[in-house]
């Protein structure tokens, strides 16, 4: 594939943090030319950490989402920032923004402003919460809309506490749902010749991330429960402990139970409401006791062997540093180093999972080193 499905297209990145750059890195994966401008001290990311690079003292939080691009820094609050930024919008297809509202309407940068002087421009804004409701101007981090949004009321041990997803998944799902929203925006530009203003607040992605468990809510009018690592309405659908380590196992279906039965030596004729999921949901402790008791004493490679065989979706609980370092290749591709012309070396990057005619969807230019003014 020579050229890349958005090839040519500028963009404009003046957000900072995880959603916003996330958003435009997948936009550079795609072929766009992506431009950062950073306040004059960096974009806070850059100091997170540690882990930083020993060699460049970049951090890793700022390296997960700002490959492909180039970068400077203006002050926007003065005029010769405010004129480079409206030189560099004059010749940009795509703006992306995260600003509170009040911080955007100071500068100059609010979707009625930017539509009146550059009318063929596509403003991307990512909010904590939506214009029209009463907490739209609130900030939001991820940590903060996974407490807002219920997150950390599903997660965690039933009897535990409230926990948090271990990464900021509503930035990431805010990041997935701008990325598709300046796509369509672009293609809706082609055909109309109209620029229109993508909207995505963190607290509406999250809430759409709640899928299952919030129509669940919304039929039956009820809080959802915490199941740790259970599923409120698929048995077995968790982790279980065997002699040398934990294990998944994800029934998906009745057969896949009862093959599983079989094997470990349930009595099905004793319990037939077992061979439907309803009732394993309904008797889940019952169930879940007798299968825990009779995993525990084997091998978590023969669980693995034996789920494998029959079609059972089932793994280890694995590290993220057996994965990346130990499984790479034999369960993922994922890992893309990028050569850094500066200094030589290569850095090795989570590249994006999409595929396009088999080529791995991954910029090549490594992440911008911090700017000077």
């Amino acid at each position: 594939m020579a050229l890349k499905p958005l090839h040519k297209f500028r963009i404009v990145d003046l957000s900072r943090i995880l959603a916003g750059p996330f958003s435009t890195q997948l936009l550079a994966d795609l072929g766009a030319e992506v431009h950062k401008v950073e306040p004059l001290d960096g974009d806070p990311t850059r100091g997170w950490g540690p882990p930083f690079d020993p060699a460049e003292g970049e951090s890793a939080y700022f390296r997960c989402a700002n490959r492909g691009k180039t970068s400077e820094t203006l002050d926007l609050h003065e005029a010769d920032g405010k004129a480079r930024l409206l030189d560099l919008l004059k010749e940009a297809d795509v703006l992306v923004e995260n600003f509170l509202p009040d911080s955007a309407a100071r500068l100059g940068l609010t979707w009625g402003k930017l539509h009146a002087q550059f009318p063929k421009l596509i403003v991307a804004s990512i909010r904590g919460f939506a214009s029209d409701v009463e907490a739209s101007r609130r900030a939001g981090y991820d940590f903060i809309l996974q407490a807002e949004s219920g997150w950390m009321s599903i997660t965690g041990e039933e009897e535990g506490r409230p926990m948090k997803v271990g990464v900021a998944l509503v930035d990431v799902l805010a990041a997935l749902y701008c990325a598709n929203g300046v796509q369509a925006a672009l293609l809706h530009r082609e055909r109309t010749g109209e620029a229109i203003h993508v909207q995505v607040p963190l607290m509406e992605a999250a809430l759409a991330g709640l899928v299952n468990v919030g129509a669940s809510a919304l039929m039956t009018g009820q809080a959802p429960k915490r199941y740790g690592n259970g599923h409120p309405q698929i048995v077995p659908y968790q982790t279980f402990r065997c002699r040398d380590g934990e294990v998944a196992i994800g029934v998906g279906s009745d057969k896949q139970f009862e093959i599983l039965a079989l094997w470990l030596g349930l009595d099905l004729d004793a319990h037939p409401h077992w061979r439907r999921n309803r009732g394993r949901v309904e008797d889940r402790e019952r169930l879940l006791g007798e299968l825990q008791e009779r995993l525990a004493g084997r091998c978590a490679d023969e669980v693995i062997e034996t789920c494998d065989a029959d079609a059972i979706p089932a793994s280890r609980v694995r590290t993220v540093d057996d994965v990346l370092f130990r499984q790479a290749g034999r369960l993922h591709h994922l890992i893309q180093p990028l050569f850094d012309e500066e200094t030589g070396r290569m850095i090795p990057a989570l590249a994006s999972p999409l595929l396009l005619n088999g080529q791995r969807a991954c910029a090549d230019r490594v992440p911008p080193r911090k700017p000077r003014g």
